[in-house]
């Protein structure tokens, strides 16, 4: 009976070993350690959240932050050649869960992160295409500028999305010009006006499973080294320039909801503020299309001709413009729809209104100067901003308007503009260390104006002419960081 055991075992050991003999494994990622400082608690780790506005006393205060979440590790796995194509897979996981303290923390007071699912995808490549199936970066997020926090300026510059997705990717011209093509998984919004949760796109996947399409997107980039490289990530690239453009689509569902506006803006100062007052409105069924067009160029100004990058120099810029962007990765503010009362009343006297997908653009500039190949240095700027939404209707004089016509109500508490600034010093005495100390300056200026007793949040609350005193619709944050990286 043991022997027949013992040879079970080593069978059960054999037969894997036997179907992955053609199959190789590699390890990688890194191990990090982040330590930062805010002067506004409420910006997140990743300054993916908006600092509340400076009258609000509960998140104006100092916090100091350690943690070792932001460490990944991937494997790599080369299996056979099959239909004339190498293929590989790829999967990735990392502890970047939410913080403690929230109401969705990921983790015990013993810091127990919960691991997550970056990627896990797998690939067929040909001398000049490639076809990618499952989980894997959108392709509004193949450029991200080297700041110490990770996903940065998802607030501003660049979105932070994966997506369970097929793409085809093809190369022209000794591989100078790629076309890339995908469909993949919807960011599922809640759109149900009904349970008064018209959220952000960038709610739980799968809440309310109201996109009507998968997200499609399409890419072409163009790269040439015409003068020499400089560094990206420490890898010399030559000049490029890609333009990526991508589309879904929404359903909201007709039924009441809940939206909010504000008096405390542009009327005479002898009427009494009310705060953020809410009103129930009326939305009919109806289609939304969130899409994104994005434009990125990396510019080498003092180029290499080799591996060594002591005194290069390079610009990385990005702008985009769209609608709904947080379906495609942008960390949301609240939500992404305003409200316009525009429709005649229905049957019953209601005043009907039409949902307008929040419009937005923004971008980021990084230059980077390296002084020799283990010190360098870089600065970025990032901005975000939405348009086409007048404050002077946003701030209407009286909540008693005849069916509020004419007058934009906002779903949440949006920031009109939003701004971020860092500057990084950089060291890597080798390939598999890598320090960095940098400053963050991040803002937000608001549509509306939050009353002295606003929460933690930024949400204005409170009614009275006792807080009608030290209004604000501006919130910032300072941060000190350290990160170090071991690499394997």
């Amino acid at each position: 009976m043991k022997k027949f055991i013992v040879f079970a075992v080593v069978l059960a050991l054999l037969v894997p070993a036997a179907a992955f003999a053609a199959t190789e494994f590699s390890l990688g990622g890194f191990i990090k350690l982040d330590a930062m400082w805010d002067s506004n608690s409420a910006v997140g780790k990743n300054i993916n959240g908006v600092p509340a506005r400076n009258n609000d006393g509960n998140a104006n205060h100092g916090r100091l932050k350690f943690t070792a979440q932001g460490s990944r590790f991937n494997f790599t796995i080369k299996g056979p050649k099959l239909w004339g194509a190498q293929t590989t897979g790829f999967l990735e996981m990392d502890f970047d869960t939410a913080e403690a303290g929230t109401a969705s923390a990921g983790f015990s007071a013993s810091h127990s992160y919960t691991p997550r699912l970056r990627h896990a995808m797998f690939r067929f490549n040909w001398p000049t295409s490639e076809l990618l199936l499952g989980q894997y970066f959108s392709m509004f997020c193949e450029w991200y500028a080297e700041s110490a926090e990770d996903g940065p300026l998802q607030m501003t510059g660049t979105p932070t999305a994966r997506l369970a997705q097929i793409r085809f990717s093809q190369t022209f011209m000794n591989e100078d010009i790629t076309l890339a093509a995908l469909v993949g998984d919807p960011n599922q919004a809640q759109l149900n006006a009904n349970s008064a949760a018209v959220g952000p796109y960038n709610a739980l996947i799968n809440n309310g499973q109201s996109a009507e399409s998968p997200q499609v997107q399409g890419k072409i980039k163009y790269a040439h080294d015409f003068w020499g490289k400089a560094a990206y990530y420490g890898k010399p690239i030559p000049f490029t320039a890609q333009v990526v453009a991508g589309w879904q689509r929404n359903v909201l569902r007709s039924g009441n909801t809940v939206a909010l506006g504000t008096l405390a803006n542009l009327r005479p100062a002898t009427i009494v503020d009310v705060g953020l007052p809410a009103a129930i409105v009326n939305t009919q069924n109806e289609y939304l299309n969130p899409w994104l067009l994005m434009g990125s160029l990396f510019i080498p100004v003092i180029p290499t001709n080799s591996a060594n990058l002591a005194g290069t120099a390079s610009i990385l810029t990005q702008w985009w413009i769209g609608q709904g962007v947080e379906a495609f990765g942008f960390t949301g503010v609240g939500s992404n729809l305003f409200k316009f009362a525009r429709n005649p009343f229905n049957a019953n006297g209601t005043q009907v209104y039409d949902a307008h997908l929040l419009k937005k653009f923004g971008g980021f500039v990084e230059a980077q100067y390296y002084f020799n190949n283990q010190w360098f240095l870089n600065a970025v700027y990032g901005v975000s901003k939405a348009f086409n939404v007048s404050r002077a209707r946003f701030n209407f004089p009286s909540i008693a308007a005849s069916g509020f016509n004419g007058m934009e109500w906002a779903m949440g508490d949006n920031a009109q503009t939003i701004q971020q600034v860092n500057a990084t010093l950089w060291y890597r005495p080798i390939q598999a260390i890598k320090f960095g100390l940098q400053y963050s300056y991040a803002s937000a200026t608001y549509f509306a104006y939050a009353l002295p007793t606003a929460s933690a949040t930024g949400a204005p609350v409170g009614l009275g002419a006792a807080n009608t005193v030290n209004r604000s619709h501006f919130g910032d944050d300072h941060r000190v960081e350290f990160v170090g990286f071991f690499y394997f």
